[in-house]
């Protein structure tokens, strides 16, 4: 029946042509540039967690348990219901499903702030869901691959790709972590300073990745632009509906929502790299990662501005 109601609001829309999609020889991008900006957006969200945050979120461990579960659970399920009730192309159900396993980071924190959500419980939510992710993501992608491409498509083993996860989430984030725990008078007067250098260098690199791929992005927009909003708007209301349900908080409500509706779309560019191995060329299933990445902000940034003004109405 959820399959059935996914596809009649799906099939409204245009049917996919992924051959319409141009394929760009970005290996430097894909296999450098894309993890480094990974790598120093992990490492800023590491160095701005404090010991305070995650005794914030344990005094209330139901909202962080609740926003774990649809991080890890509910949105890599909601996202494969979502590809498999349009019966579309195999790579570019995968992308979105891959999508869908990159938890929010930074950009979810901020927007939690805006929304008046609680962000100490976004922070500890983006740092235990992009830990978790090293076990998470290669499995699950893999998974996927299988499921989608077979086997014998998959560029890369498990053992592999779980390192490399890692290498590119859980180092950098642990590693910012220690340096904020062992030097703190150091960190904490330049905390806001090294975190806009580290986003800057972030979107810097994811922008200058997307101008590369312009011809993807541009395609991609045509043909997926409208499911990345539907499956964000699906989430992001979700994400309220699961809050509402389990009797959370006003602002921990927003913070569900927010850290379920938000994927991070450099993460997901990453992951199609190290999915992708040591082939040559764009990866098809990143599509949807850099389309996502194109689309965030006019997606997520009115929603976030109305239940903003809802609760200040409350």
């Amino acid at each position: 029946m959820l399959c059935q109601a996914f596809g009649s609001i799906c099939h409204a829309g245009c049917d996919m042509h992924p051959s319409r999609l141009k394929t760009v020889t970005t290996d430097k991008i894909i296999d450098v540039a894309v993890p480094v900006a990974v790598f120093v957006m992990m490492f800023a969200l590491g160095l701005g967690l404090t010991v305070a945050d995650f005794r914030s979120s344990l005094r209330r461990p139901k909202a962080l348990f609740i926003g774990v579960a649809s991080q890890v659970c509910l949105v890599p399920v909601v996202g494969f219901l979502f590809v498999s009730a349009q019966q579309q192309d195999a790579e570019l159900a995968l992308g979105i499903v891959l999508l869908t396993l990159c938890p929010g980071a930074a950009m979810s924190n901020l927007l939690t702030r805006i929304a008046g959500g609680d962000v100490a419980l976004s922070v500890s939510l983006t740092a235990v869901s992009n830990i978790l992710s090293a076990a998470t993501l290669p499995a699950l992608s893999l998974l996927a691959a299988g499921h989608f491409l077979g086997t014998e498509a998959l560029g890369v083993e498990f053992g592999d790709l779980t390192l490399r996860v890692v290498a590119v989430v859980t180092v950098p984030v642990l590693l910012g972590m220690a340096i904020r725990h062992l030097a703190p008078r150091v960190v904490e007067p330049h905390e806001p300073a090294i975190f806009r250098i580290c986003f800057a260098v972030f979107i810097a690199i994811i922008g200058w990745s997307f101008m590369e791929v312009a011809d993807t992005l541009q395609s991609g927009l045509i043909l997926i632009g409208w499911q990345l909003a539907l499956l964000t708007f699906l989430l992001l209301g979700l994400g309220l509906a699961v809050g509402q349900v389990c009797g959370l908080s006003e602002p921990q409500r927003t913070t569900i929502a927010v850290e379920t509706g938000v994927q991070n779309s450099g993460l997901g560019l990453a992951a199609g790299a190290m999915l992708w191995g040591d082939a040559a060329g764009f990866p098809l299933f990143s599509t949807p990662s850099v389309v996502y990445g194109a689309l965030t902000y006019a997606m997520t940034f009115p929603v976030v501005i109305l239940l903003s003004r809802a609760w200040q109405r409350v």
